[in-house]
């Protein structure tokens, strides 16, 4: 798995492929073999069934564009993290482009009724979209879902006058992105948000309510830090999950009344590289994919935000094992080509 082809290649014991041998795939052709306005079409359809919309009133004007045709836009805008205005550029200087995506031939969406037709679909839509391809994955057997690993991280907020935001203990001024990963193939499961100033704890049991539920994971051992060192969640892992528990436990906590061992500094050692490959993952998510690039205030925009940025790495992920290529699931500039 990609973990340990991570630390394989760390100790260079992997042999890495050549750059002529990188598979350059162009936007249209991502879209067309993933099948992706068949997959936006049954996600439509899912989310529809599972909270119906009420039926549009007489009168206004006519839907030039379908949602799918609109959601497949919005996921190659969110490969390549461009903005609204840049993407409607390149879809009229790129026909074969809009043509994959679904556009008549001289019809072209506005950047503006893309904005609205974003905002139109909402949240439910894109939570949608991020289970489906965490399914698809899993089917391909890419997301094993055997270990997984609980952190958080802090982004910053757009502006000062955030009302919905917080400030961390780090000084910070933004939200909390409460992530749950699967250690084996460094993909996320499920996410969640919260002021920066709250608490980790109180995150943890709704992640993995909703990953196991929704996914149904063989999981066998669930790793966090010392923040999450809570009898709710020891309880919720062991009894609910039937998993090992590997979450840090603070000694300093108990002061004098309990003396550090040999054997808890070992095994300390051991769960803390493994533990740490989410760090490793967030690292990746604020440089190569922007996290820490949000653009307006509000936890509704933040939610969005964070949807699209994890949606674009489980779709290079998709589009990597689609052409034989895992080991470049978290490298987008060596497997797709400039949109």
């Amino acid at each position: 798995m990609l973990a340990a082809e991570l630390a394989n290649r760390q100790q260079g014991s992997v042999i890495t492929h050549e750059k002529a041998d990188d598979p350059f795939v162009f936007s249209p052709q991502m879209v067309k073999d993933l099948h992706l306005m068949t997959f936006a079409g049954s996600v439509l359809a899912l989310a529809t069934r599972l909270r119906p919309a009420l039926p549009a009133g007489q009168g206004g004007r006519p839907v030039s564009y379908s949602d799918a045709t609109v959601l497949v836009t919005l996921l190659v805008m969110m490969v390549w993290q461009l903005s609204p205005e840049v993407l409607v550029k390149r879809l009229r200087r790129w026909p074969e482009l809009a043509d994959a995506c679904g556009y008549r031939p001289g019809q072209i969406i506005s950047s503006s009724q893309l904005r609205r037709r974003r905002d139109g679909l909402g949240l439910w839509t894109y939570f949608w979209t991020f289970c489906a391809l965490v399914w698809v994955l899993k089917t391909r057997g890419l997301i094993v879902g055997k270990d997984w690993v609980i952190d958080a991280t802090i982004i910053d907020a757009f502006s000062s006058k955030d009302g919905q935001a917080g400030w961390s203990f780090s000084k910070r001024f933004g939200y909390k992105v409460h992530l749950l990963l699967c250690r084996d193939s460094l993909l996320p499961l499920m996410v969640l948000l919260s002021p920066a100033n709250r608490n980790d704890a109180p995150w943890a049991v709704p992640l993995m309510v909703l990953a196991q539920h929704l996914f149904a994971f063989p999981v066998q051992v669930v790793r966090a830090d010392a923040a999450y060192f809570t009898k709710a969640i020891l309880r919720f892992i062991v009894t609910i999950l039937s998993a090992t528990p590997k979450v840090v436990v603070n000694p300093r906590k108990a002061g004098k009344r309990f003396l550090v061992t040999w054997a808890w500094v070992q095994q300390f050692r051991r769960d803390k590289g493994k533990r740490g490959y989410i760090e490793r993952f967030f690292a990746v998510l604020k440089r190569y994919f922007r996290l820490n690039h949000l653009q307006g205030q509000g936890v509704y925009r933040a939610y969005q935000h964070v949807f699209e940025v994890l949606i674009a790495v489980l779709l290079v992920a998709w589009l990597a094992d689609h052409v034989g290529r895992p080991d470049l699931a978290h490298a987008r500039s060596r497997l797709l080509a400039p949109c």
